[in-house]
């Protein structure tokens, strides 16, 4: 999933708070256990004068995965497709995890469109690839988005290559 930015967003919506999380990692094999994400309450912390990070959600809850895999990772990412934004309680969740607090009425306004966008960057590292995914309209969307993963054994590899990415990342902050 995309993790929000520490640094602030203004948007139509108002400036998202910042966020960031604190990963639960095998520091020998890079394997993600789980995660964390935090967030600022701005509004909260000028009001106050102090900072004060609070949970906003643990992802194996949040999502109920317990086996943080590439492939479970992906087919939630391809729950964001199966159903129109306004139905889809898994986008919604994600949308308003990756918002850091900003949307906490019931809708937002990110459409299918948008909700193809967040799709596409979450599982197309390829700069081409995610170009095409883009082009694609998010009504033709397939359950399956087969358009460039046709099989399982892709998607573990898709996956895997953007977990292998970031867990490496992470190695980098702790050496």
């Amino acid at each position: 999933m995309l993790a929000p930015s520490i640094t602030p967003k203004r948007t139509h919506d108002g400036p998202n708070n910042p966020g960031l999380r604190i990963y639960k990692f095998d520091k020998d094999t890079g394997q993600v256990f789980d995660y964390t994400q935090y967030y600022l309450d701005l509004s909260a912390a000028n009001y106050n004068g102090k900072a004060d990070w609070v949970v906003e959600y643990n992802f194996s809850t949040y999502y109920g995965i317990n086996d943080i895999t590439p492939l479970n990772l992906h087919s939630l990412a391809d729950k964001f497709t199966q159903e129109a934004t306004t139905d889809n309680s898994v986008f919604n969740k994600y949308y308003k995890a990756n918002s850091v607090k900003i949307h906490n009425r019931a809708s937002t306004n990110c459409d299918d469109t948008c909700a193809h966008t967040h799709y596409c960057a979450i599982t197309r590292i390829d700069y081409e690839e995610h170009g095409q995914c883009l082009k694609i309209a998010a009504s033709a969307l397939s359950s399956s988005s087969s358009f460039l993963l046709h099989d399982a054994k892709t998607k573990l590899c898709l996956a895997g290559i953007v977990s292998v990415l970031a867990n490496l990342s992470f190695r980098k902050l702790f050496e």
